[in-house]
């Protein structure tokens, strides 16, 4: 080969690298697809202590809210810059795992976060759902304070926290019914899932209760189940409290 021919190649293949650059970035980004990118969201979030503790404050300089964030949430925070309290970053990056892929059906998914404590840290690990919502920048996680900021006026006045498995004990069901199918559910083919937020009592009943992702026919059905049933309370440095929790329901019509 001529050592023009050589030059001509050289030339060519540097011509080529920003295209091959650029088309090697889109096929990542559609490799990924949607159960990647929530898992690598939950994961980062989870990592910074900023699954429960949305404090806008604490997000590092190379990571924007609103590209985790749901718009509907970032706008509620800084509309109330008090909500949360302020709390300090965790000391280490916490130890986080996302378990199975979540379920992306109609632009809403549940995922499983295990917390497990750090090297230094004492405590037992914990699992978790969180929810994300699809916009149409992508996926961000829903923390629904604009919902309830709006449907329960009462909680935020009395400052019922909501639910922490970083420093609370999960309740735990003592009695109660199951969430079971009605039949027009089964014949109208209605699965799915459901995110509905209670209060659990420090004395272990369900209260105010509000559906915050709702399927037809079956949201009822789970608000009584729920009304109806008796909790071990969560507590805090070993004494019960009554905290805003969220119950998650993936549905499945029966084989």
């Amino acid at each position: 080969m001529n050592a023009c021919a050589s030059r001509v190649i050289r030339l060519s293949l540097l011509l080529m690298l920003p295209w091959l650059g650029s088309g090697c970035a889109s096929i990542a980004a559609s490799v990924r697809g949607p159960e990647g990118e929530i898992t690598e969201k939950a994961r980062r979030l989870c990592e910074l202590g900023l699954l429960s503790r949305p404090d806008l404050s604490l997000f590092p300089a190379d990571m924007r809210p609103e590209d985790s964030v749901r718009p509907e949430d970032l706008a509620y925070l800084q509309a109330h810059p008090e909500f949360p309290p302020p709390s300090p970053p965790p000391s280490q990056p916490l130890r986080c795992e996302v378990k199975s892929p979540p379920n992306t059906d109609d632009g809403f998914a549940t995922v499983q976060v295990k917390l497990r404590p750090g090297a230094e840290a004492d405590g037992l690990e914990a699992e978790f759902p969180v929810d994300f919502v699809q916009t149409s920048a992508g996926w961000r996680l829903a923390y629904w304070f604009a919902e309830e900021g709006a449907v329960s006026p009462l909680m935020a006045a009395a400052q019922v926290p909501i639910f922490s498995s970083e420093s609370m004990t999960r309740p735990e069901k003592l009695s109660g019914e199951e969430v079971a199918y009605t039949r027009e559910a089964i014949e109208k083919r209605i699965q799915g899932q459901m995110a509905i937020r209670c209060v659990i009592t420090r004395e272990g009943g369900v209260s105010n209760c509000h559906s915050l992702k709702s399927l037809p026919l079956m949201t009822p059905v789970a608000l009584k189940a729920l009304w109806g049933s008796r909790f071990a309370p969560a507590t805090l440095d070993g004494k019960p409290l009554s905290v805003r929790y969220m119950f998650h329901f993936n549905l499945h019509l029966p084989r």
